[in-house]
């Protein structure tokens, strides 16, 4: 005769199977690449601290940076991405001139034919431009058309581009500015939402 404490034993063995699996864990740590680039002198650009940390709280890893060796970062990412699931998709966040080297890295990954799920620049000095294996652009801008302005697309470029104004209509954020941009918890929770989509998770 099977006893209570078999059910009860093997049930709880069941949950605890269940809870611990691969599937289980591995869906709190999503695939993907995702990397904040930090602006000029790596002491600008703080608030990309902040949303790293709110990115690894909800289980995505992310890496923030100080600006890097162009050729030298975009083969690291290459690799991974090459090497396993882990590295897909690619998500790549910057501000100022983190936020240029964005596109710059994104156009040396388009040179080995490897896309870039997601691009968002606050700030950038440049105009970009936005390269074709670039799925997705948002450009969070403060300024006018000669710097801190929209990005431009290059000629091949088929993917969602959004330049985004912070100081005028709609999408316009009191006291927002270069210096401070990247620290506004508004357009944090943007980026995250755009993230998560791109990563499948909720």
């Amino acid at each position: 005769m099977i006893s209570r404490r078999f059910f009860v034993s093997g049930a709880t063995s069941v949950v605890l199977a269940a809870a611990l699996s691969p599937s289980s864990v591995n869906a709190k740590t999503p695939n993907g690449q995702v990397f904040l680039i930090r602006g000029f002198a790596n002491i600008f650009s703080t608030g990309l601290d902040t949303l790293g940390k709110e990115l690894k709280a909800l289980g995505i890893r992310a890496e923030v940076l100080p600006l890097q060796e162009r050729n030298r970062f975009a083969k690291r990412i290459a690799d991974s991405y090459r090497q396993s699931r882990q590295g897909r998709p690619i998500i790549l966040i910057g501000h100022s001139l983190g936020a240029d080297e964005t596109y710059a890295v994104a156009r040396e990954l388009q040179k080995s034919k490897i896309p870039v799920a997601l691009v968002v620049s606050f700030d950038p000095t440049g105009k970009g431009p936005v390269p074709g294996n670039v799925k997705h652009a948002i450009n969070f801008y403060t300024g006018g058309e000669a710097i801190w302005s929209p990005v431009t697309p290059a000629a091949e470029f088929k993917g969602k581009l959004q330049n985004v104004n912070l100081r005028t209509g709609e999408d316009a954020i009191q006291g927002v500015g270069h210096f401070n941009v990247e620290k506004n918890k508004h357009l944090h929770d943007r980026t995250i939402r755009e993230i998560k989509s791109v990563l499948r998770i909720r």
